[in-house]
């Protein structure tokens, strides 16, 4: 489902939303404040509920951030469904490297986790997500990615892009190959990058011309507003001046046809 970029994007998207109060809170003051366009929404966790109320009665894009690697934190899921996601998350925390390797045996589980939290987004936000990524990046785990479960999806975040000094060839040659099969059957931005190592107060480099790629190609920042440190650069003026050089949108313009 790859399609060429026609013109620049940047998508800035924040992770966690209902993971708790404060996260969701700082999400949604990051984009009032103009410093984020889009987020990406655990379901079953302490503040999901409230986080959703929030969000159907405003404008702010919505993904799913897959849970498949942190237990249910909320006090109303199904025994079912926690059981299948507690059998999920023991098996990839007690895998190693292996956790992004194809399991036979797990693909049933994982069927039924991703079926039930695209489900639930469903019923809490009154549609399907504009897209999905996964806590700690654990949607990129083989039996995740090739669940039959996301097949309504359109739209995934692809592997984070990492510069020479922030990773071993070796492991940038493995999300390129993860990159070229997501690509095969979703649609994604040409860059992920994380705002830790793009703003020099994150101790981050080249943020000038790494988020350049934005100007003619299509490329997704990271962002926990959460984290306080994140937090402040994000609401800050210098980070709202940086956007104001790029056509910032969300996922559902990929979704569109880009």
């Amino acid at each position: 489902m790859d399609t060429p970029d026609r013109a620049g994007l940047l998508v800035v998207n924040a992770d966690d939303l209902g993971i708790s109060r404060q996260d969701t809170d700082a999400i949604f003051e990051s984009f009032a404040a103009g410093a984020i366009s889009s987020a990406t929404a655990l379901v079953w966790m302490s503040d999901s509920r409230r986080a959703a109320e929030r969000a159907r009665d405003g404008t702010l894009p919505v993904g799913l951030h897959l849970n498949l690697i942190e237990p249910y934190t909320a006090g109303d899921v199904p025994d079912r469904v926690a059981d299948t996601q507690r059998r999920v998350v023991r098996r990839l925390r007690g895998a190693g490297s292996g956790a992004y390797v194809y399991h036979p045996s797990w693909a049933r589980d994982f069927e039924r986790c991703i079926a039930d939290q695209l489900a639930q987004f469903t019923e809490l936000y009154g549609r399907p997500p504009t897209h999905f990524d996964g806590h700690q990046h654990m949607h990129l785990a083989a039996n995740a990615v090739l669940a039959r479960s996301l097949g309504p999806l359109v739209t995934c975040r692809r592997p984070v892009n990492r510069t020479t000094d922030e990773s071993r060839p070796a492991k940038r040659a493995g999300r390129a190959l993860l990159f070229a099969a997501l690509r095969s059957r979703f649609r994604t931005t040409r860059w992920c990058l994380s705002i830790r190592a793009l703003d020099p107060r994150l101790s981050g480099t080249q943020m000038r011309v790494r988020l350049g790629q934005a100007s003619h190609s299509s490329v997704e920042v990271m962002v926990h507003p959460g984290w306080e440190d994140e937090r402040q650069v994000l609401q800050g003026d210098a980070w709202r001046d940086t956007l104001a050089g790029f056509r910032v949108g969300s996922f559902a313009e990929l979704a569109g046809g880009r």
